[in-house]
């Protein structure tokens, strides 16, 4: 494969704001910032944290980053998803491929990150997994490429799909649970503290739901 960067934006204010209606504004911080640090912990099992660069305006989510051995790229301010990865394409220079994930997968595994890889070495241009709805994009490898069509909001995962699609690029789709579940809702809050997952984000989504 060739050299890669992985890419985590990471927004600096009103984070989880769906889950206002069940969690108070220190919860969501919390929630949020352990969801970061559960990623990063990741990485660093699957071996890519080195590779990593965390984009944001909020410095304590860039030191974070740096303790972990990833590199930190700062934003102005949150211009959304799109900009955010923009700016880490232009830091990772020397990068010829890249892999965007979200901070908050917190059933993600260093094994799902392999399966993922694994479908580029097997010939898959870009490489994509969908949200459990199916309507975002919670995993996307693609290509160095000036009209690649990053498409970060409503309907992504199609919307990638598509823009894929137009550039003749072939395509593959990891459906793992691991990448696939995030936490937008307090529907997703509740299946988080039910899933027996032994981390920090799981065990503030079972003390939220007591």
């Amino acid at each position: 494969m060739t050299a890669l960067a992985v890419l985590v934006p990471v927004k600096s204010s009103d984070a989880k704001s769906r889950l206002s209606p069940v969690l108070s504004d220190s919860q969501r911080k919390a929630l949020a910032a352990s969801l970061f640090r559960g990623l990063m912990a990741t990485l660093t099992r699957a071996g890519l944290v080195a590779s990593c660069r965390v984009v944001s305006s909020d410095r304590r989510v860039l030191d974070a980053a740096r303790s972990f051995g990833a590199t930190p790229v700062i934003e102005g301010s949150d211009s959304g998803v799109n900009a955010a990865v923009l700016a880490g394409v232009r830091d990772a220079r020397g990068a010829s491929e890249f892999l965007v994930l979200p901070s908050d997968l917190p059933l993600l595994r260093a094994s799902d990150l392999a399966a993922l890889l694994r479908l580029r070495r097997l010939g898959s241009t870009v490489v994509m997994a969908p949200s459990l709805t199916f309507d975002g994009t919670n995993a996307l490898l693609f290509p160095r490429a000036p009209d690649f069509p990053l498409s970060f909001d409503s309907d992504s995962f199609w919307n990638h799909l598509a823009g894929a699609s137009r550039l003749g690029l072939t395509v593959g789709v990891c459906a793992r649970k691991g990448i696939m579940f995030d936490v937008d809702s307090p529907a997703d809050l509740r299946t988080l503290a039910g899933s027996g997952a032994r981390t920090e984000s799981a065990r503030l989504a079972r003390a939220a739901a007591q």
